[in-house]
């Protein structure tokens, strides 16, 4: 299905240099178009691989919640079998380095709906805990409604060239700005992909930078914002867009809108 993505870029590959999450978003178009995430940022992050034999593969994003746990996206796990399954934390590139952990547990949401991608969010419970160090740790959720008109930060290793299907091993990082929902529905009102259409209460909506944006590959993963005290917060998971980089706006799961959900489901 061509509407779950990553982060496409097609000026640039990579994202930050020697900055952490604060000044990518306060800082200017250099940086955010410049280089790849630095090691160590988005600490949080989380690889979702497939297996197949002898073959693995990045399939989806994700985040660290807490020494169990796990968000990300319902359409990412809808059906899948934990065991062809694997969770990676702890590095930037796919070839190499972070941690491996079984999954024990695949939670999407009850009224998940896969022919409009509501209600797109999920829960991965891991075999036995995450080692937190300087590379892994949690992230803690927004429990407020996303303000509009807020910079915020996408992480991922979606494709960076749609056309040619070509998917970074180096992390990447994309920064966007939220829009209300009914700028966002008035914007898709003659996507490609009507049954999607409205978003609700429980998606947030952003706009990206031209010719910039999510793509195959980023889906479940985090969308972050800092708070006034410059805490990084996550208050979205990747859903879906219009494939890819295109003149829409990309759609996200509202951590907001699920939040008391995550809550029963980890503890």
């Amino acid at each position: 299905m061509l509407l779950h993505f990553g982060i496409l870029l097609l000026l640039s590959q990579g994202l930050l240099g020697e900055v952490d999450v604060s000044e990518a978003i306060d800082g200017d178009s250099r940086i955010i178009g410049g280089k790849d995430a630095t090691p160590g940022m988005a600490d949080y992050q989380v690889s979702l691989r497939g297996h197949s034999r002898n073959q693995e593969w990045h399939s989806c994003g994700g985040s660290i919640l807490n020494e169990e746990y796990v968000l990300t996206a319902a359409h990412c796990v809808y059906q899948k079998n934990k065991k062809d399954m694997s969770i990676v934390v702890g590095t930037h590139t796919i070839d190499k380095g972070g941690d491996r952990y079984k999954i024990k547990k695949l939670i999407p949401h009850e009224k998940y709906i896969s022919k409009t991608l509501k209600n797109d969010i999920a829960i991965v419970q891991i075999e036995g805990k995450f080692k937190f160090s300087d590379k892994v740790q949690p992230i803690e959720l927004l429990k407020e409604k996303a303000p509009i008109g807020k910079k915020c930060l996408l992480t991922g290793w979606g494709y960076v060239d749609y056309g040619k299907k070509t998917a970074p091993n180096n992390l990447q990082m994309l920064e966007f700005e939220t829009i209300s929902n009914d700028d966002c529905n008035k914007k898709l009102e003659h996507s490609p992909y009507p049954r999607l259409v409205p978003v609700d209460a429980g998606q947030l909506c952003v706009k990206h930078p031209d010719h910039k944006g999510a793509c195959h590959g980023d889906s479940g993963g985090p969308l972050v914002i800092q708070d006034d005290k410059k805490k990084t917060l996550q208050m979205g998971v990747v859903s879906w867009g219009v494939p890819c980089a295109k003149d829409y706006p990309d759609v996200f799961t509202s951590v907001h809108g699920f939040y008391d959900w995550i809550q029963s489901k980890i503890k």
